[in-house]
């Protein structure tokens, strides 16, 4: 029996509603108070239907984020040809043994001896040091929740992250 559950909604709607089922990894700066956007209250308040989450969908950093994922999947199949790339755009992987613990890949891989892992894709535009240090610290948590999420999936033992 595989340690999670696999959610595969019908579209975007349905996706974000289903992520409010749960912790995922675009949650966890905002849970260890390390999201300039979002507090933990603001997400606590929000994950029990007291507060209607912002819509970001219109922002420009994020229609770009959405537009850019595909290619810099497709760049990472050619810098990367020995990894299978699987991508399913509207999945949640959510862990048995601790329902509140989801993930959305960006990206599943499998390298040629069939170990598993996570593209994990993320793009900045980083003007100042400062900003790539923020930034950084929210990449790592974000990460670092997502790997114990799958870490626990078999298999899936490694992730990869490759700056473009």
């Amino acid at each position: 029996m595989e340690p999670y559950k696999i959610f595969d909604f019908p579209d975007e709607t349905a996706w974000l509603k289903g992520r409010m089922n749960g912790i995922g990894g675009s949650d966890a700066s905002a849970i260890v108070g390390m999201n300039p956007y979002k507090s933990n209250i603001d997400l606590f308040e929000e994950k029990i239907g007291r507060r209607i989450p912002e819509d970001i969908a219109d922002k420009p950093c994020v229609i770009y984020g959405k537009l850019a994922e595909e290619p810099i999947r497709e760049l990472f199949k050619l810098d990367y040809p020995e990894y299978q790339v699987e991508h399913h755009g509207f999945r949640i992987l959510q862990s048995i043994q601790y329902p509140f613990m989801q993930a959305s890949l960006d990206g599943e891989l499998t390298d040629p001896d069939g170990r598993r892992g996570i593209l994990e894709i993320k793009t900045t535009n980083i003007l100042q040091s400062m900003q790539r240090e923020k930034w950084n610290d929210r990449f790592r948590i974000t990460t670092i929740y997502r790997s114990c999420i799958i870490c626990s999936l078999p298999d899936m033992s490694s992730s990869y992250f490759e700056p473009i």
